[in-house]
């Protein structure tokens, strides 16, 4: 009797080995898939910086530009332009 109930107790740590084995073959499968999720997302990850730089840098070259246009721009100019233009079109009516 006692013969059975030990073998008894062996079957059940047997089973419990064997579900703790499956288990951790379970949690390892899914560290692995982590795993590679995380470096993916590690490589968009720099994709997107290296993309957020030049973007930053389109915008700053374009700032750039924009000023420097903006400097060149003199509305004393255009209107001294504007105002012989119109004395021209002025001279034509006469």
């Amino acid at each position: 009797m006692e013969t059975n109930r030990a073998l008894e107790k062996l079957t059940l740590l047997e089973q419990r080995i064997s579900k703790t084995s499956e288990r951790f073959g379970h949690l390892k499968d899914q560290y692995e898939t982590l795993q590679q999720q995380k470096s993916m997302l590690e490589k968009e990850l720099d994709q997107l910086r290296n993309a957020n730089e030049e973007l930053s840098e389109r915008i700053h070259h374009l700032k750039s530009t924009h000023e420097e246009n903006e400097r060149s721009f003199n509305k004393e100019d255009v209107r001294k332009r504007i105002d012989r233009v119109l004395e021209k079109f002025g001279e034509l009516q006469l």
